[in-house]
């Protein structure tokens, strides 16, 4: 055990001086573009083809390779892995808590109904660690860090930071709700604090003494009204991470604008016909060796900036993650049906009034739409539901809105999903 947490704690601190070693030389697209194309080149001839669903494929250009999504990954699990192993054996070694050819299983919170798998090995796990580090600008090298972990599905990646001896980290379950962890977060008493912005928001609320350093907020859409509530409470810039089950694949610079990980993975973009200026990453990632990501299809939208970032990084700067393609609400027009993403209706209730806090905002039907206010903004819900009404008008948009005030609460295990379209009926 000792032999491994050493090697653990040496790749991890290696990677720490590599990605911080890389951002000092790719200060210019071009240069990332040369590493990328030398990067993604070693990866699709040497490690992709360990895979069966590529191994016909070694040294292809990336075009050649197939595209794949959650459903094809879980549909041909075993194709997907150097391994060969099957999703079931992976459900059943991740529910014993054993791991298989020396990789842990972990899943995503199923947001969207339907569990992700995933495999990493101890190094892979030192090494995504060790890239979150060094873009988040933790230094492990000089000063010693206690990172509290709040995020909803444990996973072997952030346990690896136990293993180090540099880092002192705790991931607590969010099966056993929030507030059950209070005392045990104050006296952590951490420097670093990571978790969803509704759990932040949560723990901005409650009576706790807790002053960290840096927050990060990760696994869901920072809205506007959890930034403020936070930041108020612990006089802090939240810094965001675009993270999921597939990947790191942005962080937050000093500025607070996230980056791409253009550093470890290559992303192609789809365009959205109907929603002008938002785009679908597909991500490879080539610095994963156990579980090959080749194409992989994202249900997120962003908006890219299309402008330099202040923080000098020449990586590519997003504006804004908007939310999921899913949760686009689809509602009759004049002509045609009219596409209405998460963002403007997110906007359109909060700018309702500084009391509105937290919000359900539901596609139901062909052009029903629910909202729910909490119950101490009952008299609000005419003027927010008013506020729809005209965001709806302006896009050409038809919809029946009913609006009620009730308890609203928020998930303590899954992500919290204030924008969602229930609705999958033909148009």
């Amino acid at each position: 055990m000792a032999r491994t947490s050493a090697r653990i704690l040496l790749e991890t601190a290696r990677t720490w001086l590599q990605t911080r070693w890389r951002a000092s030389r790719l200060v210019s697209r071009r240069a990332i573009e040369q590493h990328r194309e030398r990067q993604l080149g070693r990866f699709l001839k040497e490690v992709a083809p360990r895979a069966e669903a590529f191994r016909d494929l070694a040294g292809q250009p990336l075009e050649d390779f197939p595209r794949m999504d959650k459903a094809r990954l879980m549909a041909g699990f075993h194709r997907y892995n150097r391994f060969g192993i099957r999703a079931e054996d992976a459900w059943a070694a991740m529910a014993r808590g054993e791991t298989l050819h020396g990789c842990h299983v972990g899943a995503s919170t199923g947001t969207s109904g339907n569990r992700g798998l995933y495999l990493v090995n101890p190094m892979e796990r030192a090494r995504w660690l060790g890239v979150m580090l060094a873009k988040t600008g933790i230094d492990i090298l000089r000063t010693r860090q206690r990172v509290a972990i709040l995020l909803p599905t444990n996973s072997q990646l952030y346990e690896t930071a136990n293993e180090s001896g540099r880092l002192r980290l705790v991931f607590f379950d969010l099966n056993e709700g929030v507030a059950a962890h209070a005392e045990a977060l104050s006296s952590f008493d951490p420097t670093v604090l990571v978790a969803t912005p509704h759990v932040l928001s949560l723990l901005a609320e409650m009576d706790i003494a807790l002053n960290p350093e840096v927050i990060f907020s990760g696994a869901e859409v920072l809205d506007p009204t959890d930034r403020r509530t936070i930041e108020t409470r612990f006089q802090r810039t939240v810094r965001e991470i675009y993270m999921a089950t597939e990947g790191l694949f942005a962080v937050a610079c000093s500025h607070g604008r996230l980056h791409l990980t253009e550093d470890m993975m290559a992303f192609e973009w789809d365009s959205q016909p109907d929603l002008p200026g938002l785009l679908a990453p597909v991500i490879t990632d080539f610095s994963r060796t156990s579980q090959m990501m080749v194409r992989y299809q994202m249900n997120d939208l962003l908006r890219l900036a299309d402008t330099p970032c202040p923080c000098g990084s020449a990586l590519q700067a997003v504006d804004e993650i908007v939310g999921r393609r899913d949760d686009i609400f689809d509602l009759p027009g004049t002509v045609g049906r009219i596409p209405v993403t998460p963002d403007i209706i997110r906007n359109a209730i909060i700018r309702t009034s500084p009391r509105i806090e937290d919000f359900r905002v539901t596609q139901t039907g062909a052009a029903e739409i629910a909202l729910v206010l909490p119950e101490d903004c009952a008299d609000l819900t005419g003027d927010a539901a008013q506020a729809l009404n005209t965001l709806f008008a302006r896009l050409g948009a038809n919809a029946d809105i009913t609006a009620h005030a009730a308890p609203l609460v928020s998930p303590q295990t899954r992500k919290l999903r204030r924008v969602v379209r229930e609705w999958r009926g033909p148009a």
